[in-house]
């Protein structure tokens, strides 16, 4: 061996040397086992790998030998990802055999708790292996003291991973997996009883809180009166499967206070007791799934695991008498609108006394209206697609909620690709950065611009209804003309990379062109002077003007938001494909290549998946723009 050199750090001997490639193995002793497998870390691998090849090996692997397993080679302690990165560069020919790998030895006794502590410092270790690393040396009769020595932790945080060690096998595995968070496993950890840590993750809400996981780990007790679970269960049912009750001098008679001794298991009976009857209510009503939970809320993640019922006529079985019923509630519904229309144009009380009884009429109508809705059956069409979910209420009490669609079923029949996390809810492969959204609003603006052009008298509306707005109104209302004055287009097309080769910028271009050659000289200090242009030019003049002014831009992408362009958009009849076509540059360049699969899927287009995963991100938003080339298309969050 050669340029032996010996030194000391942290109190472990080391003896720097180099080996050939060849005599060096890993161990079972490397502290990083979790996602070595993942593709970051092996594209982290090749990086590395090339580093190496430009610069040679620049930190030392940390080996050790073990005759007993292999003798005349040496085992990796650490610089796991030194090595793999050396074994890529063997494979793809750039070193050989004899390559000279420059190594510390050190005694294997020393072995993991280097490792654990290189691991550490580099590229954190996964929790799990940490913990199971720690508590090897615990097994191998090292003092807490000790290993917080080794490690340079204190003695606290190693007995907190010692104790997680003790944790139920099933939780460790969901830590590997990275579905359950350290703050959730130290709260169950409250407990070492495997099967009460089991249940309490099983049977706690989808948020699983740390606070709930701890108290139902401890099967603390509850007073009756703020137990929801017993009101759904019912106290009789609670004490026939075991459950008991404790009375003390201070609570009332026996049914109405005392404290549940067994809130883990009344929770249980509660739960299976709505999963029983969700059941029975898909099977009788035709629904396509069914489920329960604990509360069911139409925001917060529940909405991102759900699209929330909102049935049209359509979707409901009337039968005849519910359908004359309907026809004619429709038809009093009409003639209360047309008379409280004609109300309006009354002034003074005579308004007042004209409205009241109508406004009655209709309320009453209207509650009538719901109660049929209420009573009638869907039809086969809408069940089929939807289900029903089964929770409770914030005072205890069975809700049924019928009509709910999993939002993983609807992007399925909309070809709309997403990922499923573990909570269950639902998020789209096509992420929408800020930056797109703004971008792509300001190109839509701009394309609304230069269809304003040619709209002189909706131009004229926009800015009358300004005007009329500051004279006649005193609250808000939405109009997209920014006549404040400011013009927008500048704005907008720095906004959006690209959009300069459009066909609205170079017709917005082309207008200023003109109408800077047109106006008269002196125009700035003389508005008279305008008056030479002519009614017909006069009118051009302002849609130009109130078209630069137009803003439909946004900040970030919220997908139920309508644009305050809508309106003036269907007043003109206006076609985003006269403007736009999704390129490289303005659109594929900025997703991912999943998100480009999905928007292309979505278009109609057929993708050899693999084949474009293989592609680098600039090729494949080439390929894109290829691929929908001809297709009149724009994303759904354009």
């Amino acid at each position: 061996m050669l340029n032996n050199t010996a030194s000391t750090t942290s109190n472990i001997n080391t003896v720097s040397s180099t080996v050939p490639y060849k005599k060096l193995r890993q161990t079972s002793l490397n502290a990083r086992k979790h996602n070595v497998d993942t593709l970051n870390f092996k594209r982290g691998i090749i990086s590395l790998a090339r580093s190496i090849a430009a610069r040679n090996l620049l930190q030392n692997l940390i080996v050790f030998s073990d005759d007993e397993v292999e003798q005349d080679c040496w085992f990796v302690a650490a610089g796991q990802r030194r090595l793999m990165a050396l074994d890529y560069l063997y494979r793809v020919g750039a070193i050989d055999d004899d390559y000279p790998v420059r190594v510390d030895f050190i005694d294997k006794a020393d072995a993991l708790v280097v490792s654990v502590s290189e691991n550490n410092d580099r590229v954190d270790m996964h929790l799990s292996d940490l913990i199971v690393s720690v508590n090897e040396l615990a097994n191998n009769g090292d003092s807490v003291e000790v290993i917080a020595a080794k490690f340079g932790y204190k003695a606290y945080y190693v007995r907190k991973l010692m104790k997680l060690a003790n944790m139920a096998p099933e939780l460790m595995q969901l830590l590997r997996n990275n579905k359950i968070s350290l703050n959730q496993l130290i709260a169950l950890s409250i407990t070492d009883d495997h099967d009460l840590q089991l249940k309490a993750w099983e049977n706690c809400s989808y948020d699983k809180s740390p606070k709930d996981l701890r108290r139902l780990a401890l099967n603390e007790e509850e007073p009756v009166s703020d137990n929801k679970y017993i009101k759904v269960v019912g106290i009789d049912a609670y004490r026939d499967a075991g459950g008991e009750i404790k009375h003390d001098l201070f609570t009332q008679h026996e049914s109405h206070g005392g404290y549940i001794l067994n809130p883990t298991l009344v929770q249980e009976l509660a739960l299976n007791k709505l999963q029983v009857l969700a059941e029975q209510v898909a099977n009788n009503e035709g629904w396509s799934w069914y489920g329960s939970q604990e509360r069911l809320e139409s925001w917060g993640d529940d909405s991102k695991r759900y699209e929330f019922p909102r049935p049209q006529l359509e979707d409901y079985a009337f039968t005849t008498e519910q359908q004359n019923q309907l026809d004619t509630i429709y038809d009093k519904l009409e003639n209360v609108k047309f008379a409280m229309e004609e109300a309006e144009e009354l002034s003074g009380e005579e308004k007042w006394e004209a409205l009241r009884p109508l406004s009655n009429e209709r309320n009453e109508l209207e509650q009538q209206k719901s109660e049929i809705l209420d009573a009638a059956e869907f039809t086969q069409e809408y069940k089929s697609q939807r289900g029903v979910i089964v929770s409770i209420g914030y005072h205890g009490d069975i809700v049924i909620t019928r009509g709910l669609m999993k939002l993983v079923d609807k992007a399925s029949r909309e070809n709309k690709a997403v990922k499923v996390n573990t909570d269950g809810t639902v998020v789209p492969v096509t992420q929408v950065s800020a930056a797109l959204a703004r971008s792509l609003s300001c190109e839509r603006t701009l394309a609304v611009q230069a269809a304003l052009l040619q709209k002189p008298e909706i131009a004229l509306a926009l800015t009358v209804q300004k005007l009329a707005l500051s004279v006649f109104s005193a609250g808000y209302h939405q109009n997209p003309a920014c006549i404040t004055i400011q013009e927008t287009t500048r704005t907008m097309i720095e906004a959006a990379p690209g959009c300069e080769d459009g066909e609205a910028v170079k017709q917005l271009r082309m207008a200023k062109a003109k109408w800077s050659e047109s106006l008269p000289k002196g125009w700035e200090d003389d508005f008279t002077l305008l008056t030479s242009l002519g009614i017909d030019q006069l009118l051009e003049l302002q849609a130009f003007c109130v078209a630069a002014t137009l803003d439909g831009s946004v900040s970030q992408y919220e997908p139920k938001k309508k644009s305050n362009l809508q309106k003036l958009e269907f007043a003109m009849n206006f076609d985003i494909h006269e403007y736009w076509k999704p390129s490289a540059q303005n659109l594929w360049g900025r997703l991912k290549k999943e998100g480009m699969i999905d928007q292309l899927t979505q278009a109609g287009v057929s993708v050899n998946k693999d084949e474009f995963m293989a592609f680098k991100k600039g090729d494949a938003a080439k390929r894109a723009e290829q691929l929908i080339e001809g297709i009149k298309w724009v994303p759904d969050f354009m």
